[in-house]
């Protein structure tokens, strides 16, 4: 006789306010799904126990939708889920996944492609990004980031520029944090220190700040600039961001990738090993994050 099917386990991801509401309710919505095909009961079934339709099944449980409490211990109910400690842990992430996204503060500002990455890097293990224009808007300072975003949106109200100005700063909060902060590692072409933004004195700002932040953040934030000698390697044209998460058995890795007028996710795993493999084929070409003080005092000096 073939054993039973272990039952679907939620406790392996634990309940912490710091990864964001999002991290929560994408992780719950992945166990409801489980759940539900651990107990055989097809989606028409599960949404009239909670008298909703089909497609409010396939938004919860895809982590688009808003989890209420009284829906969701009813579905465990029809599940079978009856351990107490996996009710509790439940309970616990539908509490948290109520809570407030970090972009919301600043929800005129933020744009809507944008907020998704916004929402889950707080709960990152590890981030990667590589930028080949600018200076990544995590580590950008506020005059920097102030003419960045004015020359993509001239004609935005001088409130909005500020607002996207402050969500573009408080991101970097995270990297300080005290428990587990994401270690988050920055590539950046070489020609983006060479590239003006606004005055040289601007420029010459955010390289001291740069060196600043590599020397808070110790094992937290590592830079790496790539030449213009790596040639096709380096020649992605566009940004991209790659999350890795602390639980990937619930969070699977997103990759981010921003064009001009929108931006595209990518979560399948064949796809986000894909980008992997592209971002470490760039860290190797890259100058190994040991020299980044030393090139970044080089560029420095163009700047005085």
């Amino acid at each position: 006789m073939a054993a039973e099917r272990e039952a679907p386990s939620i406790l392996g991801f634990p309940h912490r306010p710091e990864w964001g509401a999002a991290a929560h309710r994408k992780a719950l919505a992945g166990h409801l799904r489980r759940c539900r095909d651990h107990a055989g009961i097809g989606p028409r079934q599960a949404a009239r126990c909670i008298n909703a339709s089909e497609s409010t099944i396939s938004r919860m449980e895809n982590g688009l939708a808003a989890l209420k409490q009284a829906e969701v211990e009813q579905l465990l109910d029809v599940y079978g889920v009856r351990d107490e400690p996996e009710r509790r842990r439940i309970a616990d992430l539908v509490h948290e996944a109520a809570q407030p996204e970090p972009w919301q503060p600043y929800a005129h500002a933020a744009p809507p492609l944008l907020r998704p990455l916004l929402a889950m890097e707080p709960a990152a293990r590890r981030i990667i990004s590589y930028e080949p224009q600018l200076v990544p808007g995590w580590l950008q300072t506020e005059e920097y980031a102030e003419i960045v975003i004015r020359a993509a949106h001239p004609t935005r109200p001088a409130k909005e520029i500020a607002e996207r100005v402050n969500l573009r700063r408080q991101r970097i909060e995270m990297l300080r944090r005290q428990v587990d902060p994401p270690v988050l590692l920055a590539v950046m072409d070489s020609e983006v220190f060479r590239r003006q933004v606004g005055t040289p004195g601007v420029m010459y700002r955010q390289i001291k700040y740069l060196l600043a932040l590599l020397e808070e953040l110790r094992c937290r934030l590592y830079l790496q600039i790539a030449p213009l000698s790596v040639g096709a390697v380096g020649a992605i044209g566009h940004p991209i961001v790659h999350l890795r998460f602390f639980t990937p058995e619930y969070l699977p890795d997103m990759v981010y990738l921003e064009q001009y007028e929108g931006a595209q996710y990518r979560e399948k795993p064949s796809e986000s090993e894909r980008y992997q493999a592209v971002l470490n084929n760039l860290c190797g070409v890259a100058s190994p994050a040991a020299q980044t003080p030393a090139l970044l005092q080089a560029a420095l000096a163009t700047w005085r």
